[in-house]
């Protein structure tokens, strides 16, 4: 994907979030109609993907999928299941609400690695930050 294809379903996706303003749903036929060209979610996802590449953000959500028996390994990918790297699980913990965590270490297509939380418990996603030192 080129900087150009990213602005220009950027700017789409802008377009339509401000035609619906603060409504949250719609049909393709309204906005065909009203001139509009929503992108798809592989779109979207595809943006995601070269926008993390990118810019190399200081801290990042993103989903968990476990690949290894024992839960140790997987792969972090976007939500709509994008690879955005591999993941370490470390330790399993407890939070103070009877939750389960687990520290997390990715190793991400654009070159950096990032630490976090892996809210095993809540869902299959996890929250990161850069590390400082590669």
């Amino acid at each position: 994907m080129t900087n150009q294809e990213a602005a220009d379903i950027r700017a789409r996706d802008e377009a339509v979030q401000a035609y619906l303003g603060k409504r949250c749903s719609y049909t393709e036929a309204e906005l065909r109609s009203a001139g509009l060209n929503p992108p798809t979610n592989e779109e979207r996802s595809a943006v995601e993907v070269f926008e993390f590449c990118r810019d190399k953000p200081e801290k990042y959500f993103l989903y968990v999928t476990i690949t290894e028996a024992g839960g140790q390994g997987g792969i972090a990918t976007t939500w709509t299941g994008e690879k955005l790297g591999d993941c370490r699980l470390g330790h399993i913990y407890g939070d103070n609400f009877g939750g389960k965590r687990q520290s997390i270490t990715v190793r991400a297509i654009n070159g950096e690695t990032y630490h976090g939380t892996y809210f095993k418990s809540a869902g299959d996603y996890a929250r990161v930050k850069k590390a400082k030192h590669k």
